[in-house]
């Protein structure tokens, strides 16, 4: 099967990423399609499946799989789309079964592993866009947006962590109005997440029924509290002592309308967005990827 490798020279792992590509590159037939620009992703995805390529393997972070992802839309189905993880959060292919402290193993998964249909969620604004893991906003979108690239590549998916800390005391509470099915709902809050996936922020489950082939968006609202309660709520969570706090809100619907106020600042699979109004629809079933053995995220 003739192969294409996408990988960004500026994910959080760069060090590794090269030394991996390194690799695959005396690997036959297979291309190399390296990204300096993120603009550039829909120019390669279009010349290499010109070229007769079937499987895009993806070498980076959840960040280069959404920008693969939107250029292959709304065509999903061109080519089967595989991740070596190593970019920063690596929360998609972890739902996925593939992990990034077992990179031998992943890129034998990349190049010869079997497929899985998967969900893919449509947002429709101002205008339209695709994600395939999470859409994390207020809270977690500025954590997204705070983060910086430099802390990124010294300390990992510990980034997401230090910066979270750091806004925590500077939360801002957002007016949320949700239309999902025959409901509305109308609610504060500090943070709305709607996830296709499990993980959010290098491995934090904030979705943990979440299936990416379900047919469903999973869609998590994290309350205005107080911030002792939030916090202790938080690392409840984080720790495991309950599926979901008591607090929280979380809705399974196959559409959602959203609207806030002021506007709140999202994430689209780790990429910082300004979002306003928007609807997330998911498209079941749409795009193929690579699986590990008994991925979290998928119900083969």
């Amino acid at each position: 099967m003739k192969t294409c490798v996408v990988f960004n020279s500026k994910s959080g792992m760069a060090g590794q990423a090269r030394d991996v590509i390194e690799r695959i590159s005396r690997r036959t037939n297979c291309q190399l399609c390296p990204l300096e620009r993120r603009e550039d992703t829909p120019r390669l995805i279009r010349e290499s499946i010109a070229k007769g390529v079937k499987r895009v393997v993806v070498a980076g972070g959840d960040g280069t799989v959404a920008s693969v992802v939107n250029s292959l839309a709304p065509n999903f189905d061109a080519v089967e789309l595989a991740i070596l993880p190593l970019g920063t959060g690596n929360d998609l292919a972890r739902a996925l079964g593939i992990f990034n402290d077992r990179l031998g193993t992943a890129s034998d998964l990349a190049f010869g592993g079997q497929t899985h249909l998967i969900d893919v969620v449509r947002v429709q604004s101002d205008k339209t866009s695709y994600f395939v893991n999470c859409a994390s906003g207020g809270f977690g979108g500025k954590v997204a947006i705070d983060v910086q690239e430099i802390e990124k590549h010294r300390w990992g998916s510990f980034a997401y962590w230090m910066t979270a800390l750091a806004d925590f005391m500077q939360m801002q509470p957002f007016d949320v109005q949700l239309d999902f099915d025959d409901q509305t709902c109308e609610l504060a809050v500090y943070g709305l997440v709607v996830a296709n996936g499990i993980y959010v922020g290098g491995g934090f489950a904030i979705a943990p029924s979440a299936k990416l082939d379900d047919g469903l968006l999973d869609i998590t609202a994290i309350p205005v509290l107080q911030v002792l309660e939030l916090l202790a709520e938080g690392l409840n969570f984080a720790l495991g002592g309950a599926l979901y706090p008591s607090s929280l809100l979380t809705i399974q619907a196959q559409r959602v309308h959203v609207q806030t106020t002021p506007n709140m600042p999202f994430s689209f699979d780790g990429e910082p967005s300004q979002h306003v109004d928007a609807v997330f629809e998911v498209l079941p079933r749409a795009l193929r990827v690579v699986v590990g053995e008994q991925p979290p995220g998928v119900t083969l």
